[in-house]
């Protein structure tokens, strides 16, 4: 899970040109304000800020000034306003330079949100950085002045996998023919402990399931806010978004949207100007990299059916439908401008205007005493208006908004998650290993939004983490809520291409509601245990499920059932219209098929009670049909008045354990 905070911009100013300036724009000069109402605008400390920039939210009047004076003249770098010119020749500036790049076809919103009036101020290193906000802070013409916050990285464990050398220890893919396979156990757990001693069948997220309705769409693009995405590897180059106004590397910005070949993203550490323009290309090799975006891209959408490599959550069936993924880069080896919040924040405004409409986001801030969301708008506040920015965004006919998913944090801290995850309005995913439990790892609390497989290489072994790509060419296990997170968001992305396939626009807080809900009971399981109670209420919802998901978008409502409970009982009226009528049951139907595959024992529909009687032996999910008599006790007929007969369709989920509210909210 990675650790950031942060921002940036592009606009040149040289420090000697504010000794010369003519008040072109007199009606716009203001005059300094006091100490106590400059304080006021400064809404974080510099702890853990970047050096050299700092982040100003000018008012209208000197935005407008810096375009006004730009537009006259290439290279003119005052604003013609006398107390901010003065104010930038105290701090030494540099160089100033709008955070957001022009995109044409974004300006009038980004105008309309007041993002064209974010700046960065660049100066020496060496300059003190309160210092440098008292100065700018006490300008009328500055509304907040935010400092260039920072994080870290956190470290990885990589395990690389190693071939089964007998079938009792592998792991079998029905659909496809992707041979690695075999180790992830987070798609589909049979409890395989040749494979892993500690594995429980049914801890995974039940996708085999949800491939047979759909595999992915490459109509949706996902934003990987990350490393680097390496959009050469053999299992993910197929499905990489691709900007397909943009010629790639002619040095040219071909679609006029501010940045140079972003034909796969941009790397917006590393961001360069050249003629007024930005070039980032996207790396994922340098030294400090550690494939962490490659391996979070591959568990989302490596490609399906290739016969090469791993499984992605939605990299489709082989025929190119897969979703799309795009890089966008806030981190890159060690540069000191690693996540800083002028990073992320164009990260999400590039991924909100070039087409994204679900952003996986594995870093976050280090947890600490004492944060809440007050603390967090202060500390961040470009930030979250950028990724509130992001979620406004209509980049997809079957969804009005944008979904971004957090990972929760790798601090074994239960206080609450992660910021950004913790926010209210964000997503944040814990993690569980191969047995179910939480990993050790994991942060947990208040803010933790749902459980997904992360793995923990520290209690189960190598294997016991998730095994995804990694550069060059190559697979390894890692363990962490960064690996969590991407399992959620490879299930919103089969959610939405499920949508599509059946034709549904879902509002965003509509499309959340079903993911949050779409879950497996994990309190009762860690009630049971001593070593785990103490995280029952505080992992989520509960485990994503991704059968459950599109179940939940096709509006079939799923039933749970306990997994080698013998003679379970189901009373079907209360999943019939709210339980609140009760027909006659006639039929309960299921497949052959899915019997056998559920090791359905014993099956029986008991006479007038509306209850079936089940025992199933193996954890999976199947449709089941109910026919029933609505109006009456008995069909109509040619001789009989009767009520009419209708069918409805369940879905079984057939787990481990379920809580006494029956297994899911």
């Amino acid at each position: 899970m990675y650790r950031f905070i942060k921002l940036y911009g592009a606009l040149a100013i040289a420090a000697v040109a504010f000794v010369q300036c003519t008040k072109d724009f007199t009606n716009d000069i203001s005059v300094g304000e006091s100490q106590e109402a400059s304080a006021t605008k400064i809404i974080n400390t510099s702890d853990s800020a970047a050096t050299g920039s700092i982040l100003v939210k000018f008012g209208e009047g000197a935005a407008s000034a810096f375009e006004k004076a730009t537009s006259r003249s290439a290279g003119l770098t005052r604003s013609n306003i006398e107390p901010l010119d003065n104010a930038l020749l105290d701090i030494e500036a540099t160089s100033i330079e709008r955070l957001f790049p022009i995109d044409e076809r974004s300006e009038a919103r980004t105008r309309a949100a007041g993002l064209h009036r974010w700046y960065i101020v660049h100066f020496d290193n060496e300059q003190q950085l309160d210092r440098v906000a008292r100065s700018l802070a006490a300008v009328a013409e500055v509304e907040k002045v935010e400092f260039n916050t920072k994080n870290e990285m956190p470290k990885v464990q990589m395990v690389a996998p190693v071939e089964p050398t007998t079938a009792s220890t592998r792991l079998s893919t029905p659909q496809f023919n992707d041979p690695m396979a075999y180790a992830q156990w987070d798609f589909h757990n049979t409890g395989n402990t040749k494979f892993n001693q500690h594995s429980v069948a049914g801890m995974d997220i039940n996708l085999h399931e949800a491939w047979k309705y759909t595999t992915g769409d490459s109509s949706i693009i996902v934003a990987i806010v990350d490393q680097g995405v390496d959009y050469t590897h053999e299992d993910l180059k197929a499905n990489m978004w691709v900007n397909a106004d943009e010629v790639p590397d002619n040095g040219i910005d071909d679609d006029n949207n501010g940045y140079i070949d972003d034909v796969h993203g941009v790397n917006f550490v590393d961001l360069i100007d050249k003629n007024g323009k930005k070039y980032g290309p996207i790396s994922w090799d340098k030294t400090g990299d550690v494939g962490h975006g490659t391996h979070v891209a591959g568990t989302i959408s490596a490609v399906n059916n290739n016969g090469i490599g791993v499984n992605g959550i939605a990299g489709g069936d082989g025929s190119g439908n897969g979703v799309r993924l795009m890089s966008t880069q806030i981190f890159s080896g060690t540069n000191a401008k690693n996540a800083t919040v002028e990073v992320v924040a164009r990260a999400f405004k590039y991924a909100a205007d070039n087409g994204a409409v679900i952003s996986n986001n594995s870093w976050g801030s280090k947890p600490r005493d004492g944060q809440d969301d007050s603390w967090y708008l202060a500390a961040e506040s470009i930030q979250q208006e950028m990724i509130d920015y992001f979620e406004k965004s209509k980049n997809h006919p079957n969804l009005d908004g944008g979904i971004s998913l957090f990972a929760a944090g790798n601090d074994s801290y239960g206080q609450h998650a992660s910021y950004p995850g913790a926010y209210r309005n964000n997503i944040a995913v814990t993690a569980f290993g191969i047995n179910g439990y939480p990993a050790r790892y994991t942060n947990y609390g208040p803010g933790c939004n749902i459980s997904a497989p992360g793995g923990d290489q520290t209690s189960h072994g190598g294997n016991g983490g998730i095994a995804s790509t990694i550069s060059p060419n190559d697979y390894v296990y890692y363990q962490g809520t960064s690996m969590a997170c991407p399992h959620v968001t490879g299930v919103a992305a089969l959610g939405l291409a499920y949508a599509k396939k059946l034709g549904k626009r879902l509002t965003a807080e509509e499309f959340k509601a079903k993911l949050l809900l779409s879950v497996n009971d994990i309190d009762s399981y860690l009630k049971a245990s001593t070593s785990f109670s103490s995280y029952s209420g505080l992992m989520g919802t509960g485990r994503i499920d991704a059968f459950m998901m599109l179940m939940n978008v096709e509006g079939i409502t799923c039933i749970p059932v306990p997994r080698g409970s013998k003679m379970y009982r189901i009373d079907l009226a209360p999943y019939i219209a709210d339980g609140v009528v009760n027909p006659q049951i006639l039929e309960f139907n299921i497949k052959d098929e899915d019997k056998a595959r559920l090791k359905v024992d014993y099956l029986r529909l008991l006479n007038n009670t509306n209850k079936v009687v089940i025992t199933a032996n193996a954890t999976g999910s199947a449709i089941v049909e109910v026919k029933m008599v609505a109006g009456g006790s008995i069909p109509g007929s040619s001789t009989t008045i009767g009520g009419a007969t209708i069918t409805k369709r369940f879905a079984l989920i057939v787990r481990e354990k379920f809580a006494e509210n029956g297994g899911w909210l």
